[in-house]
């Protein structure tokens, strides 16, 4: 008797000392990154230098690539290996924005602050002309027949004057704790998820629903055509076209004004008074699919048995153009990589291999990510391949540059425990809310689609929905250091957790 209690108290020390050598591991571990990420971050010196000297990087343009090939030196120089572009969209072209300006002549002078949208085309030189108001293309039968004949040498202002809006509005916000509470007890999604290969066709005619009028304006003599979106009052926002692959239209000259200009003009049509603008633009097209690529790199994993499965991280590279593309998404891009440095600097090895794709054309339609599912998962209208069944999870970075604060988990209740734990460790640096809403319109819907267990994180807005979104206030300005320092230290954490998990995260349906 006195023999099977000292078996097994010796079993029970044995299994402690196990227990605890494990959380020992994984505590100096996390001092490690801490100390690493806090210390002797790169991050910001990284942000600076991608958006301040490369600027904005319009997919299928030779800033992005410019741009591509300096990150990828950078990922090379933090010691991660296999780091290679992956070509994609033979069919993207490019797009050159070389000189433009836009006023109001008459009937006194006003500078009209304004942005061309992306792959408009060159004005005959510098053109001035009438404005016509036009507030809805939503019936062309009424415009060809309301505006035939009345559109040539003239300047359209198209849609409605915005809203008036008050600069006493709140541009810069965090979630409280009430409302990350909201979303940590959500019982089921409130956003339903459009299937993939569906979601990519409805694109197709949302993102064209302009075309008919431009052929139209164009095929009448119009000299150019100024619309506004108002996210807030003195702030551009040049978001489209779409038209990015050979054979599409090239809009004429085509510019988003400031929204309180749009509304003078509006306003002045109103009184019977028919301001005249002067206005030119010079572009140019080509077409290099070189441009057009993914950057790829790793950790490879070690351990014989894992080291086929991945841990896969992305972010999407390109970025719109008025911008530096600063929290859309360089930051995001850059965190990827500082929190590989940081795992490649305390000397870790992964058993699984961590892997990160910073993404090309997300703008467009995912067509980056897409791509690359198609030629690593398979085609999107065939069950996933095995390939997909070996990659443990997929974490997506792209809500702008604001502190993280948990993960949607969209829909995949059985991520939650796993994720949970790996949260709790850094609970000083996040509240590590899962909800188990889905979130939309970005890369991660592309691995969705496969089964992969995919998330995007969420992050304090701060004036990402206000202001720098698809705008020309997209620049480094709006990032804060200390959120992607920190940003960077717990997707490290979390990278490594996964990494080391016994088994890969949980699929949403077994």
């Amino acid at each position: 008797m006195k023999l099977r209690v000292l078996f097994f108290s010796i079993l029970f020390s044995v299994a402690l000392f196990t227990g605890n050598a494990q959380t020992s591991t994984q505590e100096a571990m996390l001092a490690k990154i801490r100390d690493e990420g806090f210390r002797n971050s790169k991050a910001m010196e990284m942000v600076s230098y991608l958006t301040d000297v490369y600027g904005q990087r319009l997919t299928g343009t030779r800033e992005y690539l410019a741009a591509a090939k300096w990150i990828s030196e950078e990922m090379k120089k933090t010691g991660l290996q296999n780091v290679h572009f992956e070509k994609y969209c033979n069919s993207c072209r490019g797009w050159q924005l070389e000189s433009f300006n836009v006023e109001m002549v008459a009937p006194n002078y006003m500078h009209i602050e304004a942005y061309p949208l992306v792959m408009s085309k060159s004005s005959n030189g510098i053109v001035t002309g009438e404005v016509v108001h036009i507030e809805s293309i939503s019936d062309m039968n009424s415009v060809r027949q309301t505006f035939g004949g009345k559109l040539k040498g003239k300047v359209i202002l198209y849609g409605k004057a915005p809203q008036k809006q008050s600069l006493d509005d709140k541009l810069s916000r965090r979630f409280s704790e009430d409302e990350l509470h909201e979303k940590e007890k959500q019982l089921t999604a409130k956003n339903k998820q459009t299937p993939l290969p569906e979601l990519l066709k409805s694109w197709e005619t949302d993102d064209f629903s302009d075309d008919e009028f431009l052929r139209f304006a164009e095929a009448e003599g119009a000299l150019a055509i100024l619309k506004t979106r108002a996210i807030h009052l003195g702030i551009l926002h040049p978001q489209g076209t779409y038209y990015y692959k050979n054979g599409d239209l090239m809009p004429l000259p085509y510019f988003t004004i400031m929204p309180e200009h749009f509304g003078r003009l509006a306003r002045m049509l109103q009184l019977n008074v028919t301001p005249k603008i002067r206005l030119n633009l010079e572009t140019s097209f080509y077409h290099e699919p070189e441009n057009n690529v993914n950057i790829l790199g790793e950790l490879t994993g070690t351990d014989p048995k894992l080291k086929s499965e991945t841990v896969l991280v992305g972010a999407h590279f390109d970025s719109w153009h008025s911008g530096t593309g600063a929290t859309d998404n360089g930051a995001n891009s850059v965190i990827l990589i500082e929190a590989l440095r940081i795992l490649k600097e305390i000397g870790f090895t992964p058993k699984r291999t961590i892997r990160i794709g910073l993404w090309e054309g997300e703008e467009q339609a995912f067509i980056g990510s897409v791509d690359y599912g198609k030629a690593h998962f398979g085609a999107l209208d065939k069950k996933p391949n095995k390939a997909s069944t070996k990659v443990s999870a997929y974490l997506n970075l792209d809500n702008g540059s604001g502190a993280i604060r948990g993960l949607y988990l969209q829909n995949n209740e059985y991520a939650r425990p796993a994720l949970k734990k790996i949260f709790n460790s850094v609970s000083d640096l996040t509240e590590g809310t899962l909800t188990i809403e889905n979130t939309l319109s970005t890369d991660h819907e592309t691995f969705d689609h496969y089964n992969i267990p995919s998330f995007q994180f969420i992050q304090d807005p701060l004036e990402y929905n206000t202001a720098t979104h698809h705008t020309q206030l997209d620049v480094l300005e709006y990032v804060r250091e200390d959120d992607i320092m920190k940003n960077a230290v717990i997707l490290a954490w979390t990278l490594y957790s996964i990494s080391e998990l016994d088994q890969k995260i949980p699929r949403k349906t077994k």
